[in-house]
């Protein structure tokens, strides 16, 4: 499990900064979060905002890279909270470690989705209505990751405060 999540969790954070460092172009007065920017783009007026002045090659080498990122942060959020499980006393807790993996592989799922919407959107092919979906998927997806990654913060929280006897 631990080689797992040095394995996962260092080409997850390689990734995560590959997709940084190539994506500062996204980052502007206008796109102050960049790509995040145009996940939230829930109108056509704000798609041409945040599209506008951005390079076209940027934004696809962009979504692309983060197909490749997906894979890597679910394999190592996943194997992380089902460790994280072990540390607690607390059923509950240790039930919620074990349950959440699944919570992480809807998170990327909705990424997959959403970075498929991304193209569709880039492409010129979106409605009104797809717009607003593919802001509700990155919400609902960071929202999940973030119920994760709070698990993980107490878990290893309760692992430093009260030692598993």
């Amino acid at each position: 499990m631990k080689s797992k999540l040095i394995f996962f969790g260092s080409l997850a954070a390689l990734l995560f900064l590959v997709l940084r460092i190539q994506g500062a172009s996204l980052i502007t007065e206008t796109t102050p979060l960049g790509i995040i920017d145009f996940e939230f783009a829930n109108t056509p007026e704000r798609l041409n905002k945040v599209l506008f002045g951005w390079s076209n090659a940027d934004i696809k080498v962009n979504i692309y890279l983060d197909f490749v990122f997906i894979p890597f942060y679910v394999l190592f959020f996943s194997n992380a909270v089902q460790a994280c499980a072990d540390v607690w006393t607390n059923p509950a807790m240790s039930n919620l470690g074990m349950f959440l993996p699944k919570v992480v592989y809807l998170a990327g799922g909705l990424d997959l989705f959403e970075n498929k919407m991304l193209l569709d959107s880039f492409a010129g092919s979106f409605t009104d209505t797809s717009l607003i979906l593919t802001s509700c998927i990155a919400g609902a997806k960071f929202l999940l990751l973030l119920l994760v990654i709070l698990y993980l913060i107490m878990s290893i929280s309760n692992l430093f405060l009260y030692k598993k006897k």
